[in-house]
C-alpha cells in the first residue's frame, strides 16, 4: 500500500423527549434537532425530567443517549429492555458531520447515561469532559481501554467499530460500565452482551471467509475513508482520494493516482460512503469503465435502514458483504 495516498430487529427502542429550549453545556452548538432516529412515537409526549417507569412492573427504564449509529446498536443490544438507547443523530445525517443544536445538548443532560466514541466528534468529546465532573449523567467511553493506531489514512485512526473483533472488546466495556450503573440488571446486561458479541464473532467470521476467497485484495473508496480497521484486521489495502473527512476534495493528481492503482491491479469496482453523494465515486467509475457499489460505515441510518430496523449486523450482511464479494471478485 502507499502510504501517501489515503488508502435490529432484537429490542423496540424508544427515545427520551428532548426538553425545550438551549443548554450551555457545549459552547457554541448551533442548529436544532430533527425528528429522532429510533423514536417511533413521531414527538408526542413531554418528558418530566425523571426516569420512565414500567407502569406493570414499577421497574425504573433509564435513558441512555449514544453519539451515533453503531454505539447506538452495540447500546441497545446489551441494555435489552432495561433501557431507552436514542441515537443523537438524526437519520440520513452522516455521523461525522453532525451538527448538534441545542435540544441535542439538553438529550445529553437529562440522561442517566451518555456513551461516546473519543475523538470522533469533538462536541461529544467536550460533553464528556463537562459531564464527568458532576454525578447527574454517568459517561461511558465505548473504546476505553482500545489503542487506536495510525493507519494509512489518518493518525489515530478512530474507526475502531469497524472491526468486528475489536467491537467485542466495545460491547464489553458498554456492559460493564451499564452494570456498574444499574447493578441489578448486570447479569441481563452480560448475558445480553455475550449473546451480542457470538453475533459479532460469526461476522468476522463471515468476513474471513469473504476474504479466503477474494482474487484481489484492494479496494477503492470514492468517498472518505472509514475503512482501515479492515485493512489491520483482514490485510485488505484500501485506496481513497478523499481521506478521512467528509469535507475533503479530492485533487486531480489524487484521482489519478487512484485510477493508476485500479488499472495496476484490473480494479473493476469503485466504492461509496452510503451517507455521502457518490459524484466522485461515479467520475472515477466513468473514467475506469468500472462499476460503482455501497459501503457502509455504520455512521448514517438512511430512512429506508431505519424502517427495517437495521443495526451494525445488518449493514454488514445487506450492504458491505454482497458489494465486498463483487469489489474483491470472490470465487
Amino acid at each position: 500500500m502507499t502510504d501517501e495516498m489515503s488508502n435490529t430487529k432484537r429490542y423496540g427502542i424508544t427515545r427520551r423527549k428532548a426538553l425545550a429550549g438551549a443548554s450551555g453545556l457545549v459552547a457554541g452548538v448551533a442548529g436544532c434537532l430533527g425528528d429522532d432516529p429510533q423514536d417511533d412515537s413521531n414527538g408526542n409526549g413531554a418528558d418530566d425530567g425523571t426516569d420512565d417507569t414500567d407502569g406493570s412492573t414499577g421497574e425504573t427504564t433509564y435513558s441512555v443517549s449514544t453519539g451515533f449509529l453503531a454505539v447506538w446498536d452495540l447500546t441497545r443490544n446489551v441494555a435489552g429492555d432495561q433501557m431507552d438507547v436514542v441515537d443523537l443523530v438524526p437519520v440520513g445525517e452522516h455521523g461525522h458531520e453532525f451538527d448538534p443544536g441545542p435540544s441535542v445538548v439538553s438529550d445529553i443532560e437529562e440522561s442517566d447515561v451518555f456513551i461516546y466514541l473519543r475523538d470522533f466528534a469533538s462536541w461529544q468529546d467536550d460533553a464528556a469532559s463537562e459531564l464527568e465532573s458532576d454525578d447527574d449523567v454517568h459517561v461511558i467511553e465505548a473504546a476505553d481501554g482500545i489503542e487506536f493506531f495510525d493507519s494509512p489514512a489518518e493518525d489515530n485512526d478512530e474507526h475502531v467499530w469497524m472491526d468486528p473483533v475489536e467491537c467485542q472488546n466495545m460491547v464489553d466495556n458498554i456492559a460493564d460500565e451499564l452494570a456498574a450503573f444499574d447493578p441489578d440488571n448486570a447479569d441481563e446486561y452480560e448475558a445480553n452482551a455475550e449473546a451480542f458479541n457470538d453475533e459479532l464473532q460469526t461476522l468476522h467470521e463471515e468476513f474471513e471467509d469473504i476474504v479466503d476467497r477474494a482474487t484481489v485484495d484492494q479496494l477503492i473508496i470514492g468517498t472518505h475513508d472509514s475503512f482501515q480497521w479492515w485493512h489491520r484486521r483482514y490485510d485488505l489495502d484500501i485506496y481513497s482520494p478523499v481521506g478521512t473527512s467528509p469535507d475533503d476534495e479530492a485533487s486531480a493528481r489524487d484521482v489519478e493516482e487512484i485510477e493508476s492503482v485500479m488499472e495496476e491491479y484490473d480494479l473493476e469496482h469503485v466504492l461509496y460512503d452510503v451517507g455521502e453523494p457518490d459524484n466522485l465515486a461515479e467520475s472515477i467509475a466513468a473514467e475506469t469503465d468500472a462499476e460503482v457499489l455501497p459501503i457502509s460505515p455504520v455512521e448514517t441510518q438512511l430512512p429506508e435502514y431505519h424502517e427495517q430496523d437495521w443495526g451494525y449486523i445488518e449493514h454488514y450482511h445487506e450492504v458491505n458483504f454482497p458489494t465486498l464479494e463483487e469489489a474483491l471478485q470472490t470465487e
